[in-house]
Formats: C-alpha cells, structure tokens, sequence
C-alpha cells in the first residue's frame, strides 16, 4: 500500500511536465484510477477544473461503479451544469464504446446534457439511440 501510495503522489520518480499524478505510474490499476477518479467528482475541496478534467477521463472506463457515478453526478448537477455536460460527454462516450446503454437513465437525460450523450451516440452509435431521438 505505501508503495503505491508514493507512486501516487510522484516520490521515487519524476512526472513529465505533462504527466498527471495518475498517469505518472503505470501500476495503478484502472480499477484504481476510476475510484481515485470519482473520489474527485464527490470530493466537495477538489477545484472545478480537476472535477471537469475528472469526468472527462472517466470516459476511458466502464462498468457499473463508472457509469453509476456518472449518472449520480449528472442529476445531481440538475443536467445542466458544465460539470453535468463534462460527465454526460463521458457516459456517451463509454455507451458508444460498449454498444450499450442504461435505458431507464436515457429516458432521464434532459437538456444539455442530454444534448452530450445523443450527440455523442448519434455520431459514433447511432443505433443505440430510441427511435424518433432527433
């Protein structure tokens, strides 16, 4: 645990300049990295812009822990907000690689962020949409 605590927090090697924390030690397993992810997105002391950058990398996982908080968050900022449009670009994103979506949460998804998730699906899944979605 202290070892990868450390590889955390960058002791015992030097990050690029365009390295994040995250990025900067390959053993953090993605499980990992999509918890210490989220933790960012409830963490009430993190900035707006890790949030932002937060949900936007969330997008590179899956599974029910990283689409459930995604959608926890998208609700939670009333669909509206740009950290709501961040995590429903991540969810869209994550439903198009996947080749499937949470229908009951599509159903919710009103506004801008609504307008993430179906643009992002009818670009790159548009078979994942409902019928009549445009």
């Amino acid at each position: 645990m202290r070892t990868w605590l450390e590889g955390l927090f960058g002791k015992g090697r030097l990050r690029t300049a365009d390295e994040t924390p995250l990025e900067s030690r390959a053993e953090i397993l993605p499980e990992e990295r999509a918890v210490l992810l989220v933790g960012i997105l409830d963490d009430p002391a993190a900035r707006e812009d890790e949030k932002y950058d937060a949900a936007s990398y969330l997008e590179e996982f899956s599974g029910p822990f990283v689409e459930s908080s995604l959608a926890r968050i998208i609700r939670a900022e009333d669909f509206t907000s740009v950290l709501a449009q961040h995590a429903a670009e991540s969810l869209g994103e994550i439903w198009a690689r996947t080749g499937r979506v949470d229908v009951a949460f599509m159903a919710e998804l009103r506004g801008p962020a609504k307008d993430e998730v179906f643009g992002i699906l009818g670009a790159r899944a548009p078979h994942l949409l409902p019928p009549g979605a445009f």
